[in-house]
């Protein structure tokens, strides 16, 4: 029998449960028929050539990086990069890392340190409390980097200040800092800032470039934004961790067409304009209490019978509960969530 945490009754849509859902977007599609043809492998072709040229043109000059499978592989690549065996990564206790990556960081030798979160978010008092207690101690994991999420597994989204303060923080201590950056286009988006004031400038290190969650069709990277990562570091972790795919062309050729075009963009404000319309569209519910959202995940605290009633005709996974004991529903709006997937939703809760 085959287990699964997953709620879904037969029949139940899934396309709120996660912006995974989605499918490829057509431009997408388009680029990977484009790379169809026969082409060096591992890397050495012109799609990839093109890949570099854009990680320098996005993210600044320097910036380099390579494209890898999934969000975990980049996660479990950029963080080897800049930590070493038996280090530890401070994180917060909701960080997807820590609560939805099972033994990989353990498999890439690293001792996660999660720290109590506020609306999702790390805190630089949390970082230099861990470094007082662990640091020079040899009882102690030793760390190495911080790891944040953009946007955080609550909905939330980090503003330039915050992650300012957190990236000087780590600074300050000799650490470096890894954005996990699986929905880093919706949090640029709404933030009005392109890909390198949203990183770069703020002084993040390392991030994992997500295009999955945004119409690509299987596609991240990882991108090194500072000089904390040796420039030789990437490519035999990339190889030992299986993330070097013989035809990186077709990963290459989706990154280029999302993020050296404007699709990035296009797919995060529509995701993140479907959200608030559904998060306005819950709160003229009875009974229903939204967080607002960020970016494209709402979250809405509602009686159980609502609960009963989504999960009738949705997959909805819970979040949690408020303070009043509520059960939390997290739905997640993408690329592809029209204004008639939302009022379908909310016609259903409406009764």
């Amino acid at each position: 029998m085959k287990h699964s945490r997953r709620f879904r009754l037969p029949g139940t849509d899934p396309h709120f449960a996660s912006d995974n859902i989605s499918g490829a977007h057509p431009e997408i599609m388009a680029a990977v028929m484009e790379a169809n043809t026969d082409t060096p492998a591992y890397g050495g072709d012109q799609f990839t050539d093109d890949f570099h040229e854009m990680l320098d043109t996005q993210f600044g000059t320097g910036a380099y990086g390579f494209p890898v499978f999934n969000g975990t592989g980049a996660n479990i690549v950029a963080l080897q990069a800049v930590s070493h065996p038996h280090s530890s990564v401070i994180c917060t206790d909701t960080a997807h890392v820590y609560t939805s990556e099972s033994s990989a960081p353990i498999r890439a030798g690293l001792s996660l340190k999660p720290q109590p979160h506020i609306d999702g978010k790390l805190q630089p008092a949390d970082i230099a409390k861990v470094v007082a207690a662990d640091l020079g101690n040899p009882q102690a994991t030793q760390p190495t980097a911080v790891t944040i999420s953009q946007v955080t597994e609550m909905g939330t989204v980090y503003t330039p200040e915050e992650l300012t303060a957190i990236c000087n923080a780590v600074h300050d201590v000799g650490l470096a800092i890894h954005m996990d950056g699986a929905r880093l286009s919706q949090a640029a988006a709404a933030l009005g800032l392109d890909l390198h004031g949203a990183t770069t400038a703020l002084g993040v290190d390392i991030v994992s470039l997500g295009a999955t969650k945004n119409g690509g069709l299987g596609a991240d990277a990882v991108v090194v934004l500072s000089n904390r990562v040796p420039e030789d570091t990437l490519a035999p972790i990339i190889k030992y961790t299986t993330q070097l795919a013989s035809k990186t062309s077709f990963l290459s050729a989706q990154l280029n067409a999302m993020f050296g075009t404007s699709l990035w963009h296009r797919n995060a404000t529509t995701a993140n304009g479907a959200a608030m319309r559904l998060a306005q569209g819950l709160a003229d519910i009875t009974g229903v209490e939204v967080q607002p959202p960020d970016a494209n995940t709402v979250l809405a605290a509602m009686p159980d019978e609502l609960v009963a009633r989504l999960r009738e005709h949705y997959v909805a996974h819970l979040w949690g509960h408020n303070a009043a004991g509520l059960p939390i529903v997290r739905l997640v709006c993408s690329w592809a969530t029209t204004e008639h997937k939302v009022d379908e939703l909310l016609k259903v809760l409406a009764g």
